[in-house]
């Protein structure tokens, strides 16, 4: 399944794709007179140019000049990692206020002669490498039913092709999916996680494979379902926290210096049926805070002592919650004036740690929440994971001495599992095990090891759960004595879990009615997964949960079905809890009533918490 229905690689299916075809697609629903693909392609790499040598109106990448006050944190030559020469380059652009490298050398891309389209097999041409599905990306309200990807890559890269090794380019196109029926939130999505499970079907041939993918892609699916590849889905519909296009870039003319790796992200913006027009536009790279506001001390930047003394504490809870890398991630979006302009994991601009240094006062501060939750984690794991959350980080995942043998402390057992040098997806091919004559282009071990196995989790717990029971539906379960947000971070299975901050000791948990439909054979006894906090005010009381039951169809109201003391239960952690149940309970339960409803009851000591629920089942 994981590389039939989550990432495909397989060279005789992603050929069925070609950036002609994709630019001719955004094109044609442009509707602009006179535009083709390979003018689209020439505007969107012209933004890498000063607009002294552009070739068309722009933006470019001097537009706005950079800020040398921005340009943090200093760097000391005798620092430099010889390995790094790159880290003397001086920023001279500037994107949503934060420095750019400008101009770059894959500006050259725009010139009038390149044409990337002519043969396909030239060097300067590009090729499909990866299509991903990205539904764990569909927020819990369903507003969305995940992101879709397209990489191609500059065939130039492909190994052993002289100056491979500096000659590189990738562009991304990165879709949000639209919800056809957002009222029914993420339940409507099932016919998208139908189409990518079915991929793995061992009885449909690569062909029939391909041209499926090529319709979702191109067409849509019944029901709805927009094509993928839109120009309402690479941010001009949903602003810019929707779907965008990526570059991650190592393209170097002969005779340019040692440049560093680049990713940038675009929108496509466009017009109406009366005043059409279709360009990209550089766009800061979201969850990629810049490397300034890391910096200790004292700033007049009203962004860092913004980003310190409220964002970045707050987020301190969120970013110590889990132990599992893939559900790293901020509380909330960072706010748009804080995203920087481009993503490079050397001190200048993206290397959260090296700006972070001894980290002073801002150290102890962190430390002090830390302290607060009862975590063992350190100030410099816990920057150490929002740098994972960036672009270069999740890329290129170092320390903050960026040397080649370095890791990404994250707090976690083993190391920060290892890219492919700056990539996920490469242009160098394997054999397809099992698979006599097929190859497929080579992905990352963070993919194969950590990051794939969770996405085709949350595939399989989304198709076989019941919402309601998963804690995946915000705004279903209802308390009158706390709020009770959905939490991505502290999770046992699907997206989500129910928090339960507990304020003032007494909380009565309540669910929507649901049905068992699905959920049959019900077993004897009620599960769920419960978090106990390690902040305990009284440690020799931490207190009870109990559960009710209702199904009225039955007869049964407010029936007890159990308490269970936390006392023993280990702090910080997920233990299941067991609750047995009556046989008659049962016997209707497998009856597949529509009007079952549990309360649970949780009752501990003012002043700790926050504590987490998840995954309630029937089981024996």
């Amino acid at each position: 399944m994981p590389r039939q229905s989550l990432v495909i690689t397989d060279t005789d299916i992603v050929s069925a794709f070609t950036l002609r075809d994709v630019l001719g697609q955004l094109v044609s629903q442009g509707q602009v007179p006179g535009q083709t693909p390979l003018e689209l392609f020439h505007q969107l790499f012209d933004t890498f140019q000063r607009g002294a040598n552009g070739n068309f109106p722009g933006p470019h990448c001097d537009d706005v000049a950079a800020v040398t006050g921005d340009i943090q944190p200093p760097v000391d030559p005798n620092s430099i990692n010889p390995a790094f020469p790159f880290e003397k380059q001086v920023p001279t652009g500037s994107i949503n206020g934060w420095p750019i490298l400008c101009p770059r050398s894959v500006g050259d891309e725009a010139a009038a002669t390149n044409d990337p389209f002519s043969d396909p097999l030239a060097a300067n041409a590009y090729m499909a490498t990866t299509l991903s599905n990205r539904f764990d990306l569909a927020p819990p309200d369903g507003s969305d039913c995940g992101e879709y990807r397209l990489v191609f890559a500059r065939r130039s890269g492909i190994p052993g092709g002289g100056r491979s090794g500096f000659e590189r380019n990738f562009i991304i196109f990165e879709a949000r999916l639209p919800n056809p029926h957002p009222e029914q939130g993420r339940q409507a999505c099932i016919p998208v996680v139908q189409f990518w499970l079915n991929q793995s079907d061992p009885s449909k041939s690569p062909a029939t494979r391909a041209s499926e993918l090529h319709d979702f892609f191109f067409n849509g699916l019944p029901g709805g379902f927009e094509p993928v590849i839109h120009i309402d889905h690479y941010g001009a519909r949903g602003g810019p926290h929707s779907g965008q296009v990526r570059t991650n870039e190592f393209l170097l003319g002969l005779t340019d210096p040692i440049n560093a790796w680049s990713l940038r992200e675009f929108r496509l913006l466009h017009g109406t049926s009366g005043n059409p027009s279709l360009k990209f536009v550089p766009s800061f790279v979201k969850d990629n805070p810049s490397a300034k506001l890391f910096v200790p001390g004292t700033s007049a930047d009203p962004r860092v002592t913004g980003f310190q003394d409220s964002f970045f504490l707050d987020a301190v809870n969120r970013l110590a919650s889990t132990d599992d890398l893939n559900r790293f991630a901020y509380p909330s979006a960072l706010p748009t004036t804080m995203e920087a302009g481009e993503s490079l994991m050397i001190p200048l601009q993206n290397n959260y740690l090296n700006a972070f240094g001894s980290g002073g006062t801002l150290k102890t501060r962190i430390q002090n929440k830390l302290d607060a939750l009862g975590s063992t984690l350190t100030p410099e794991q816990l920057v150490a994971r929002a740098q994972s959350l960036s672009c270069a980080g999740c890329h290129e995942p170092v320390d903050g001495t960026a040397s080649p043998s370095s890791e990404l402390d994250v707090g976690l057992s083993a190391p920060y599992p290892k890219t492919l040098t700056f990539t996920h997806t490469s242009e160098q091919k394997e054999a397809i095990p099992g698979a006599p004559g097929r190859e497929r282009f080579l992905i990352s071990n963070a993919l194969t090891q950590v990051f794939i196995p969770f996405r085709q989790q949350v595939m399989t717990d989304f198709l076989l759960g019941q919402p309601i029971l998963g804690f995946e539906k915000p705004g279903a379960w209802t308390s009158a004595q706390t709020p009770l947000p959905l939490h991505t971070g502290r999770v046992t299975e699907g997206i989500s879990s129910l928090q339960v901050a507990v304020p003032t000791g007494v909380a009565q948990i309540v669910s929507p009615s649901f049905s068992t439909a699905g959920l049959t054979p019900v077993g004897n006894k009620l599960k769920l997964d419960f978090f106990v906090s390690a902040v305990q005010p009284n440690p020799a009381w931490v207190g009870t949960v109990e559960v009710l039951i209702s199904v009225p169809s039955a007869g049964i109201s407010n029936q007890w079905v159990g308490n269970v003391v936390l006392n023993t239960l280990p702090r910080g952690a997920f233990s299941t809890l067991e609750f047995p149940l009556q046989a008659g309970t049962v016997t209707a339960l497998n009856k597949v009533p529509a009007d079952v409803k549990l309360q649970v009851d949780l009752s501990v000591t003012t002043g700790s918490g926050p504590y987490y629920l998840d995954n309630v089942r029937f089981a024996n």
